[in-house]
């Protein structure tokens, strides 16, 4: 019996797991356990119209652009990618670094 209650505990030991932050101007991002910053992407300040309406840029880590746009069919978000010519522009104005594949 005691030794359910220990395996018991080292499971729920395992499994909570704190996240700390860090702030960067407007941007939060999560601190892996491993040190590094995790950041999935940033606001530009950007925005892009289209014929369905206007959306704010997003930078990925590698500098692409992209904007969250709702599918017609099922209204769920999906990135669309704005390419080359538009990232690079963005990614020197707002002064990161664009990483070609």
């Amino acid at each position: 019996m005691k030794n359910i209650f220990i395996i018991l505990a080292l499971l729920i030991g395992l499994t909570v797991n704190a996240q700390t932050y860090k702030v960067e101007g407007n941007t939060y991002s999560t601190i892996s356990s491993t040190g590094g910053v995790k950041q999935d992407s940033i606001n530009t300040g950007f925005n892009f119209s289209d014929k369905s309406g206007t959306y704010p840029i997003y930078a990925s880590n590698s500098g692409s652009c992209y904007i969250n746009k709702p599918s017609k069919k099922t209204n769920k978000s999906y990135r669309k990618y704005l390419g080359k010519e538009i990232s690079l522009d963005i990614c020197k104005k707002i002064n990161i670094k664009y990483k070609i594949k």
